[in-house]
């Protein structure tokens, strides 16, 4: 059998061929990260308004625009699920998936921060207050959105840019970011701190207070509660 009347009597196997040509390097997960934070951030900040709560800070972090939660969810769905062609599938690993990273961020975040930027303990089939059933079939519906309808064209875009380009850029950025995630935690722990009553023994800890006091911090983080 000539190899084109194998492709001509299963089309799936071009769907599959085309999938497994889709590559992953380090310079596209940042960019990703990149387009997923600032996406996350935005539809944060929308949905505030359209609740009519008014302007809110969304981004999660001091000095980026780039929500952490939602970078790293993009990345992680798209590591999981880019090379997958069913529909039924992307549904189903995205929703136990997405599940799963907001239930852990939520216990890694207590654990090491004490503190919860989210809880939904009052809503319907929760999960110990960090995610719930309804939520989990929400990310499963986003998943087959992202992967099929935007993945698929952003990897195209991502791979006609000049190479040497997007690697500056990557490397710029992930610094950026790096260093944002690194003072952010600082804070936050100092934060955390603080409230429980402990006075700042250091330099850093004393700048910490200056310039990331109670008040600084209830406004860029709204929703983080010091348990």
């Amino acid at each position: 059998m000539l190899k084109s009347d194998f492709l001509n009597t299963d089309e799936n196997v071009i769907c599959i061929d085309e999938a497994q040509k889709r590559t992953m390097n380090v310079y596209k997960a940042v960019m990703i990260y990149l387009l997923g934070g600032i996406v996350g951030t935005l539809w944060e900040t929308v949905l505030n308004l359209v609740r009519g709560d008014g302007f809110v800070f969304c981004n999660g972090s001091l000095f980026t625009p780039f929500n952490f939660v939602y970078g790293f969810g993009a990345l992680f769905i798209i590591l999981c699920l880019r090379r997958q062609t069913k529909t039924w599938q992307v549904f189903f690993i995205g929703m136990l998936g997405g599940g799963a990273v907001e239930y852990v961020l939520s216990f890694l975040e207590e654990l090491l921060m004490g503190t919860r930027s989210w809880d939904y303990s009052t809503y319907p089939l929760n999960l110990n207050g960090r995610t719930t059933i309804p939520y989990m079939f929400f990310w499963g519906f986003l998943c087959v959105v992202v992967i099929f309808l935007l993945y698929m064209p952003l990897d195209a875009w991502l791979d006609s840019l000049p190479q040497k380009t997007m690697r500056v850029m990557a490397v710029v950025f992930a610094v950026i970011v790096v260093a944002d995630l690194v003072l952010t935690l600082g804070a936050i722990l100092r934060y955390t701190a603080r409230n429980n009553g402990a006075e700042a023994l250091t330099f850093i800890g004393r700048l910490y207070d200056r310039l990331c006091d109670d008040s600084f911090m209830a406004l860029r983080f709204p929703s983080m509660k010091v348990k």
